[in-house]
């Protein structure tokens, strides 16, 4: 098991032969650090292993960068692709539907109202990721604000997906003050991810 997570702005990777841990460092340094010719903080990695068994790592604030993991998923393979789309802030995630790479990230500040999720897409896991019109799925409406920074999940064998983000607390919540939230995530016929409305009823256990 190998778990990539953020430290004073730069990556690191751990692993262990459970999932719950005790996690090692694997490197005893940073996997990936800042840079002036990859400007932008080194926080938020994404590992995405696509249908061929090739993994790759996802990661940036200001700027989303992509690099290819060797077999060993603790040697970065070449230089990262910058992929940065309009107005990205931070926590990308991607998944594969029906052949389709969908990059999804936060946009604006952790600690503004207006925090949202968007959402372009690709053929190709390392870009160029092209914007849909009105690509912004998730955003503020009434009480919940500051809804971003999200995941998301399938059921396993079904079309069945799930986003699972945060708002602030209500009430009295902010940036530092958050609260979890999940809700269905679906699609359209020609492909496109709905709008997830945060004042929808809760999931249903069934």
């Amino acid at each position: 098991y190998f778990f990539y997570f953020c430290a004073e702005q730069k990556i690191g990777v751990a692993t262990n032969s459970r999932p719950t841990g005790k996690f090692a460092d694997a490197l005893e340094r940073p996997l990936i650090s800042p840079s002036k010719e990859y400007p932008g903080q080194a926080i938020d990695p994404f590992a995405f292993i696509d249908d061929d068994g090739q993994a790759y790592l996802y990661y940036g604030q200001g700027n989303i960068y992509a690099y290819k993991l060797k077999p060993d998923m603790v040697t970065l393979e070449g230089a990262p692709v910058k992929m940065t789309p309009r107005r990205f802030n931070e926590g990308i995630f991607v998944i594969k539907r029906n052949g389709l790479y969908y990059f999804m990230w936060s946009q604006n500040d952790a600690r503004d109202v207006r925090y949202e999720v968007a959402y372009g897409t690709s053929k190709s896991p390392l870009g160029p990721i092209e914007i849909p019109p009105d690509n912004v799925i998730l955003q503020q409406r009434g009480r919940e604000v500051g809804t971003g920074h999200h995941a998301v999940v399938q059921t396993p064998g079904t079309d069945r997906w799930y986003i699972i983000y945060h708002r602030h607390a209500i009430p009295d919540g902010n940036g530092y003050t958050r609260q979890t939230c999940l809700a269905r995530m679906e699609f359209t016929a020609d492909g496109r991810i709905q709008k997830v409305d945060p004042l929808a009823p809760g999931v249903s256990p069934d």
